[in-house]
């Protein structure tokens, strides 16, 4: 005989509160008696927005997960090679494919990437290994083609499907250095959706040429019918395994943005779509994928982030550059002290000579003058705080000629009152990069009268010294930010100080006693500014060689690019932390002498914010 429960079901649960909330959960139901509701622990399923590309592009390939994802080529116009990675919330420019090219596939993940097939024209066998920075050649398919699907890893990746004179049912499998025939699909297609791995695949959609919602799984050997889509479509992507895979996007022949999940046997129409229906591009897992770039009115670089989960996200954020209160002395070749709501500005000039001894502080929205320094100059450096910062070396017009140009004295701030102090600098310094407090400080290479661009030195409150570790790339007008136990400096141009200059690229780090050479910017320059620490830097600004607002993010290993200032220039200030930095003043133009302030607000992944129970409607 039947159990009761098999028969009428469970009885729902009468609860005085809400049971903890985890997978274990998900599905109940329950009455909490307490508040009088009806409630249930269902999977929450969405898109949200995540940061735009910065090249808009369509039949791209990418790879990788939603916090560390990768897309590379596709066409705008003409055919391209651009590399962007994605951190959870915005692209940054990564190492160029070697081919340019449309309609390939990819695999893997963001420091250990594949790219295969494709058009460049003509129909491409050409494969590209990525380690994360740059793009090399790895074995070539033995069937060139274009539009085929790809899954697996960057040592065990399946090509399947695509085009050339015909539709193609050819699967291939990569080892790491060569591919190899693998079993056919039974539905010769192109434009088709793929994921799992090299020995559980999953094939689905596509065009045979009409539009198919045709499934096959792979064994490693053989391809195998598995549940058809409930959508049927070309230009499909997905993300996932063999038994839990979702499936976006693509043609029916209109453009949709219809989203679908497989759990090995079926597929289920999510109740989340697209918010951009298109032809897009994936990467990620079934629970966290990611769609970006493609074509649905016109070529998109919209990124979305797909979420299947018990917990509520908060959705990510973009990082921004916002205007600012203009200074009330516009200048350029100055230093400055501070945060981004707490910001003392100082010295420069404004003209292309002469020196100022202006000073002004920021409160986060207005700026206000200040007592001035004692000495007026330009090019000089700055440490500490609003209220308790330091001033040294520079340059000076007047009197005479070099050697006296060359600043060598010091002033303290208390906040309210300029002070000279009687200690110098051994070696008189400008267009050099300053870092650290009131009470230690570090001055590093830059120009002296003997110009050798690679001295050091420090301040300790009341002397300063030079330190016997010396710069390894001599250069001046670089950048630096840190502690005088922990910096960072970068950028600049190298001797000789006159023009052509060179611009580097150049970092090293500082250890209190020795520099030590670290990843080299995106983008080489000089007169630029920065901020934050020797772990998580930022660098803007700059001139590369004509003025640019091109900003990069310093993880403690590799420079990445970030949101461009609104205003391009070199000669600027800044301040603050990576996340919450200030550039202002500087200039891209005679008169020398911007007043423009923005302030940085770093981006930050999607997020989640814990399970939520639904409160379910009674009657």
């Amino acid at each position: 005989m039947s159990e009761y429960s098999g028969i009428r079901g469970t009885r729902v649960k009468y609860l005085a509160s809400d049971p903890t909330l985890n997978t274990s959960t998900e599905g109940q139901v329950w009455y909490n008696s307490t508040s009088g509701t009806l409630k249930s622990l269902v999977q929450i399923k969405a898109w949200s927005s995540g940061g735009n590309m910065g090249t808009a592009r369509y039949i791209l390939a990418g790879t990788g997960t939603q916090s560390a994802g990768l897309a590379f080529g596709g066409r705008i116009a003409p055919i391209t090679n651009v590399t962007e990675e994605y951190n959870g919330y915005s692209w940054s420019s990564g190492g160029n494919l070697g081919t340019a090219r449309q309609a390939l596939a990819g695999a893997g993940t963001q420091t250990s990437g594949l790219a295969f097939g494709g058009e460049a024209p003509p129909d491409s066998n050409a494969t590209e290994e990525y380690d994360g920075s740059s793009w090399t050649a790895g074995g070539n398919l033995g069937t060139a083609r274009r539009f085929p699907a790809g899954a697996g890893i960057q040592t065990a990746a399946l090509a399947f499907g695509g085009y050339i004179t015909a539709v193609q049912s050819g699967t291939e499998e990569y080892n790491g250095t060569a591919w190899t025939a693998g079993g056919s699909l039974g539905t010769a297609r192109y434009g088709l959706g793929g994921s799992g791995t090299l020995t559980a695949g999953l094939a689905f959609g596509g065009s045979p040429p009409g539009i198919t919602a045709a499934t096959e799984e792979y064994n490693g050997s053989a391809w195998t019918a598995g549940g058809d889509l409930n959508t049927a479509r070309a230009y499909i992507e997905g993300a996932g395994t063999q038994t839990a895979t979702v499936g976006f996007g693509g043609i029916t022949p209109s453009v949709t943005g219809a989203t679908e999940t497989y759990d090995g046997d079926v597929w289920s129409t999510s109740p989340a779509s697209l918010a951009t229906a298109r032809r897009t591009t994936s990467a990620g897992t079934h629970t966290a994928a990611l769609a970006f770039g493609g074509e649905s009115t016109g070529i998109t670089a919209a990124t979305e982030e797909y979420v299947s989960s018990i917990d509520a996200y908060s959705p990510s954020t973009v990082d921004v550059w916002a205007s600012g209160g203009n200074m009330n002395t516009g200048r350029s070749y100055f230093s400055s002290a501070g945060t981004q709501t707490a910001t003392l500005g100082f010295g420069g000039n404004i003209a292309a000579d002469g020196q100022l001894n202006n000073s002004e502080s920021y409160n986060g929205s207005t700026w206000t003058a200040t007592p001035t320094l004692n000495l007026g100059r330009r090019m000089l450096g700055g440490a500490g705080t609003q209220t308790a910062a330091l001033a040294f070396g520079g340059f000076r017009d007047a009197p005479a000629g070099p050697p006296t140009n060359w600043n060598n004295t010091t002033e303290s701030w208390n906040g309210s009152t300029w002070t000279s102090l009687p200690a110098t600098m051994p070696v008189a310094q400008n267009l050099f990069a300053s870092f650290g407090s009131q009470t230690a400080a570090v001055a590093a290479a830059g120009t002296q009268p003997a110009p050798t661009g690679n001295v050091t030195q420090l301040w300790n409150g009341s002397a300063w010294t030079t330190s016997p570790g010396t710069v390894n790339t001599a250069r001046f007008g670089l950048a630096g930010c840190g502690s005088q136990t922990a910096g960072l400096i970068f950028g600049g141009f190298t001797p000789p100080a006159g023009p052509p200059y060179t611009v580097s690229s150049s970092a090293e780090t500082w250890d209190g006693t020795s520099w030590t050479a670290t990843g080299s910017l995106v983008t080489a320059r000089k007169a630029l500014a920065g901020s934050g620490t020797e772990l998580a830097a930022l660098a803007f600004g700059g001139e590369s060689p004509s003025f640019t607002g091109i900003t990069e993010g310093y993880d403690g290993t590799n420079w990445s690019t970030r949101q461009s200032m609104a205003t391009a220039r070199g000669a600027l200030a800044g301040a603050g932390i990576q996340t919450s930095a200030i550039a202002f003043g500087g200039y891209n133009s005679p008169p020398f002498a911007s007043t423009a302030t923005e302030e940085f607000t770093g981006g930050s992944p999607i997020t989640p914010t814990g399970a939520q129970a639904s409160t379910l409607t009674t009657s």
